[in-house]
């Protein structure tokens, strides 16, 4: 009601206002009146005008802080690029004409705006060069809330320890421990916490108690819901199911469906979960068809692919296999568009990151030709007062420039280089992505329904065995049936197992491939230095990258010994197949699609592969990896 009454104070000054830089100082105060009643549309009007007005002036002050503005409104429409735009814009005129603190802000915006768009990589360079200004200058403020930036940044790569790190360090610069800026920089905090391995609740639920209290005495029914939902996903994460759902319910009453719809998604499938723990399943599949609706409704497509993986959950736990065959086909089907969602992304910011380069080094190019246009003048008037000191500081310019345009050439094309072959490394890593979920699919399906249907079939055929009168060939002839039924189950489950083996996630790759090898009775493995758990894609890749290595060996050597040895060290693992085999030459142009496949692979993660083969003495392939360290 307040807003209302000062907006309408405001609105009664435009008539009366000249067009001076006061008249944009109150567009723009209009402008945010109306953006906290909710009315973006008026309020870009009014930014614009101020803008316009400012041009118009010269008012640089005006400028900036009607175009922040603008883009915080254009950021609230979903028009990501457009906000970039005017930020891009901003920060050019402010490293131009302005000071050092303005182009940080830009800086600052930019990478929000980058933020919005799902660009975690650049939006967190961008943070990072604005807080290396605001460190150097001790500006306080502004380097806590860009630590918790970042900090939210680190938390969707889902790299928590540097989250907390970044946490910790905000709370140390935010003076008001009773503000809005320090309840969400504690709430992003606790939800690091316990997403640690190994997790930290009573930490996280210490922060979360702290929050309430913020969001009680601000009045932030937001602040207060996503710690309500927090607190819920602890004690679910616990097996708590009664505090679990109390918490689930309070967080469901303030966020609404219409208001929040996302978060009220993500609220209402963990309180499904409980209520499915509880046995309640019909209760809680309506919860997930609500979900289901909801998250179509507003195109939430994350929460629709969790939602109906809970439901392919929840029809086994019904014994409905129809429904669970539906679930999961349009499970996948979602899986698929957001893995291709991902995938243009990923594309889409190298492109950025490519467009961005090209157009600072195109800004470095109109530096030195403005420059050097200054030299220019000054050699002219050198001429005028001594021709021959003039010709001689034209010919040293002149040397100087073909120099620093060959520099600069070079520098420019070894950049693109790079960043064509970024792309064509994220490619590769795209598609080593699809083969893994592929193949875990693969295995799944084998397992879940294949296997279901065998296993089915045999236990039907010993009820009918149980029911029948059979003389005793009759009777051998079907035991022998049932054996061979037994012999197909127990070859899917090999296969099965092989094409994404379920200990590689749970006991690690060491123990994975020992089981594998332990399999074969010609292959011997061996293991040397640490064994802490890697990358579960790196894993992956080093698990199938074995199996092709002694696969190949078993078909085509005719080896009667095969040697497996994994040597792992804190920054690199090595990875070596030898056998007793044929050999094969090891200088020929190719040595067929498998090793290109292995070499296209390990070149993805910047590694080598390394080959020695003789005729009639066999054959050692070595690939070595680095092992990237996590800050």
């Amino acid at each position: 009601m307040q807003q209302a009454i000062r907006l309408d104070s405001l609105l009664q000054l435009l008539p009366a206002a000249k067009s001076d830089t006061n008249a944009v100082l109150l567009y723009i105060d209009i402008g945010e009146h109306y953006r906290k009643t909710g009315d973006l549309q008026s309020s870009a009007v009014y930014h614009l005008k101020a803008q316009a007005l400012s041009r118009e002036l010269n008012y640089l002050h005006g400028l900036f802080y009607a175009s922040d503005y603008y883009s915080f409104v254009l950021n609230r429409q979903s028009l990501y690029d457009s906000a970039i735009a005017v930020n891009c814009e901003m920060l050019e005129l402010a490293l131009k004409y302005f000071d050092a603190y303005q182009a940080a802000i830009e800086k600052w915006n930019i990478g929000a705006g980058y933020v919005y768009k799902g660009f975690n990589e650049t939006a967190l360079a961008y943070y990072l060069e604005s807080l290396t200004y605001f460190e150097q200058a001790d500006y306080r403020e502004e380097t806590g809330n860009l630590y918790n930036r970042i900090q939210t940044v680190y938390a969707r790569m889902d790299r928590h320890e540097d989250a907390v790190s970044y946490g910790e360090k905000a709370l140390t610069f935010i003076n008001d421990t009773l503000s809005s800026t320090y309840g969400y920089c504690l709430l992003n905090l606790s939800v690091s916490y316990y997403s640690l391995s190994p997790p930290q609740y009573e930490k996280a639920l210490t922060y979360l108690q702290k929050v309430l209290h913020i969001a009680a005495s601000t009045g932030n029914a937001y602040m207060e819901a996503r710690a309500y939902n927090s607190i819920a996903n602890i004690h679910s994460l616990n097996n708590q199911a009664n505090e679990s759902e109390v918490y689930y319910r309070k967080a469901l009453t303030l966020f609404r469906e219409n208001s929040y719809p996302k978060d009220f998604c993500i609220a209402n499938i963990g309180l499904a979960k409980v209520t499915m723990f509880r046995n309640e399943l019909a209760k809680a599949e309506a919860m997930a068809h609500k979900n289901l609706e909801l998250s179509r409704r507003y195109g939430i497509r994350l929460e629709e692919k969790n939602t109906l993986s809970f439901l392919w959950e929840l029809s086994a736990a019904q014994h409905d296999w129809a429904g669970r065959l539906r679930y999961k086909a349009a499970f996948d089907s979602v899986q698929s568009l957001v893995v291709n969602e991902t995938m243009l992304r990923a594309a889409e910011e190298l492109e950025i990151k490519y467009e961005t380069e090209k157009k600072e080094m195109r800004i470095i190019l109109l530096e030195e030709e403005r420059r050097l246009m200054i030299w220019l003048g000054i050699a002219g008037v050198a001429v005028l007062l001594l021709a021959l000191a003039a010709l001689f500081f034209l010919w040293r310019w002149t040397v100087q420039k073909k120099r620093l345009a060959e520099m600069q050439n070079e520098l420019a094309e070894q950049q693109i280089k790079q960043l064509e072959q970024e792309k064509r490394l994220i490619a590769t890593q795209a598609v080593l992505d699809g083969e893994v979920q592929e193949r875990t699919r693969l295995a799944r399906d084998l397992h879940d329904g294949l296997g279901s249907r065998l296993a089915a079939a045999k236990y039907n055929l010993i009820d009918i065995r149980k029911a029948l009168v059979m003389d005793s060939a009759e009777a051998e002839h079907f035991d022998n049936s049932v054996s061979l039924l037994d012999d197909s189950m127990r070859e899917m489950r090999w296969v099965a197992h092989h094409l994404m083996p379920e200990s590689l996630g749970s006991t690690g790759l060491k123990q994975s491939i020992a089981d594998f090898c332990n399999s074969v009775p010609i292959v011997k493995f061996s293991y040397y230095g640490d064994d802490t758990r890697l990358d579960s894609q790196l894993e992956v890749m080093i698990y199938r990258i074995m199996h092709e290595l002694v696969s190949n060996a078993l078909k085509h050597s005719g080896a009667s010994h095969i040697l497996v040895e994994i040597a792992q060290d804190a920054d690199r693992i090595f990875l070596t197949v030898q056998d007793n085999g044929c050999g094969f030459d090891a200088s020929a142009q190719s040595q067929g699609m498998g090793l290109d496949n292995i070499r296209n692979r390990v070149a993805a993660y910047n590694g080598d592969v390394d080959i020695h083969s003789v005729a009639g003495e066999g054959t050692e392939i070595t690939v070595k990896l680095r092992i990237e360290s996590e800050l």
